[in-house]
């Protein structure tokens, strides 16, 4: 994951605030915020008022003509049973699709401090619940910061404890998140950036890591922290030359820039979110797929793209204005479903159909239910492999790891999120096996590492906080996404705005 800068850009490097600045903007625009609501109201009663004025006519107020009515009893037909019948399953298929899970059950380890569990009510990070997250679905953002997509709606105080009670979580998964976060912050670089190497990789699944939490840079416990990532992922993308970037890290980059800016709207994020975001559009192969440092060739590998498809969703949400991002999220699509699936296995491909490990099942379902296409084929399959094959055990001695890509971490926080998403007893089983595994392994400081490590084999420098950070997205699952979103139909297929395709797919007509 060694950047490799090749062409230089032709625009000119942009400049963002310094970090003073972001935290002052941010807090300009929640001020703005706090007094639209009284000065809507206002002026709504000053308007009220004048027609009043201007409206009131004199002759309503004589007494009202005496009107005769003839009631006639109207003949009532009963329901076709066919009809009735076709009711009565839709309705017992719409109680199905979101149940209430179980709890999972907590073997606490060695490894945990009992006490910090016992007390997490107490320990509860304070997050900045001043967002409205009223809507319905998951649609695109626009600039204003007074509403927000529901994609983030479980990720305030109450909104975690309501969407954990839904999906199975708890206060014990809770307080590993919690104990995750603060070694993050503990353990973050003077500049804003994580670890000695992949410091822009490190530091974008760290931010994603606190913005699952709903931590913004007004939070009271993690805002500086937030606020410094924000800052060093800016000038990241400030100084960077390269049209084509190592492709793993910008996407993850571009991933973290999207969420932040769509979560907090500070403006100086969306230069540096579009910037990251055209890099990934435009290295984009033909195919829909991608390859090291966006490479245009006939290899591609499904690994590197996911996290550029993942990006894409989290940009489009954002209301990124990027040059071929509604098309290129339709190539991605096309991609994984007819070049690197093979309906030979029924499985995705690592850079060959069919080809890709149990790691890679969860990559390419998630990704096409990130990109609206859960119910195909593809994904149903790649539920079906997960749900049959994948396991999540910590210390198989059948697993050798060599090498980062095979950390099983990197498996689980793809295959708990498309679990997550196909609902029903899919996560009820999952969630079960899961969520007490990877708290069972939590070491006592917070972090996590690669289980099964072959000695003198495995040299990566960054593995505590890439570890780390997959395992707390994945424990953030109950309320990082809600499981109804939906991506509108037919992306970049017709002339119809983004808004009036969502209104088809309702069957609206506003």
């Amino acid at each position: 994951m060694t950047e490799q800068p090749q062409d230089e850009l032709q625009q000119q490097p942009q400049h963002f605030p310094d970090t003073e600045a972001i935290l002052a903007e941010y807090q300009h625009r929640k001020m703005v915020e706090s007094l639209m609501g009284p000065i809507i109201s206002l002026l709504a009663h000053v308007v009220m008022m004048a027609c009043l004025v201007v409206f009131y006519d004199a002759e309503a107020s004589r007494p009202a003509q005496v009107v005769e009515l003839e009631m006639k009893e109207l003949e009532v037909k009963e329901l076709d049973t066919k009809a009735l019948e076709e009711l009565e399953t839709l309705e017992t298929i719409a109680q199905d699709l979101v149940p209430t899970v179980e709890k999972p059950t907590v073997v606490v380890d060695d490894a945990i401090d009992v006490a910090s569990v016992a007390d997490f009510s107490d320990a509860m990070a304070s997050t900045d619940d001043n967002l409205d997250f009223s809507d319905v679905l998951d649609i695109r953002a626009n600039d204003s910061p007074l509403k927000l997509s529901s994609l983030y709606g479980g990720r305030t105080d109450e909104g975690r404890k309501k969407t954990m009670q839904k999906f199975g979580g708890n206060e014990v998964t809770e307080a590993a998140v919690l104990r995750a976060l603060r070694w993050l912050k503990k353990t973050q670089n003077p500049d804003g950036s994580w670890a000695p190497s992949q410091q822009h990789a490190m530091a974008g699944l760290a931010l994603l890591t606190f913005l699952a939490h709903g931590e913004t840079p007004l939070s009271e416990e993690f805002g500086e922290t937030v606020q410094r990532a924000m800052q060093y992922l800016t000038e990241y993308m400030d100084k960077l030359k390269t049209k084509t970037p190592e492709a793993y890290g910008n996407g993850i980059v571009a991933y973290a820039l999207s969420e932040a800016y769509g979560l907090t709207k500070v403006p100086s994020l969306k230069p540096a979110m579009e910037k990251a975001l055209q890099i990934l559009v435009d290295g984009q192969q033909t195919s829909g797929g991608y390859d090291y440092n966006y490479k245009k060739g006939a290899r591609w590998d499904l690994s590197v793209a996911c996290w550029n498809y993942q990006a894409m969703k989290a940009g489009y949400v954002a209301g990124a204005n990027v040059d071929g991002l509604e098309k290129a999220m339709e190539k991605g699509i096309d991609f994984m479903r007819n070049v690197s699936f093979s309906k030979t296995n029924n499985k995705f491909g690592y850079s060959s159909p069919g080809s890709g490990s149990d790691y890679l099942q969860g990559a390419g379902t998630l990704c096409l239910q990130l990109l609206g296409e859960g119910r195909c084929y593809e994904a149903k399959m790649g539920v079906k492999y997960i749900r049959e094959k994948c396991k999540v055990v910590w210390n198989d001695p059948k697993r050798k790891v060599e090498a980062g890509h095979g950390n099983p971490l990197y498996g689980w926080y793809y295959q708990t999120q498309a679990m997550f998403h196909e609902g029903k007893n899919a996560w009820k089983d999952w969630n079960s096996m899961f969520a007490p595994e990877l708290i069972k392994y939590q070491h006592r400081d917070g972090y996590w590492e690669c289980p099964n490590l072959v000695p003198g084999k495995f040299n990566c420098n960054y593995d505590k906080w890439y570890s780390t950070t997959l395992a707390a997205l994945s424990l953030q699952v109950y309320y990082r996404y809600l499981p109804t979103y939906k991506m509108p139909k037919g992306i970049a297929k017709s002339e119809k705005t983004m808004m009036e395709k969502l209104d088809d797919d309702l069957g609206l007509d506003l």
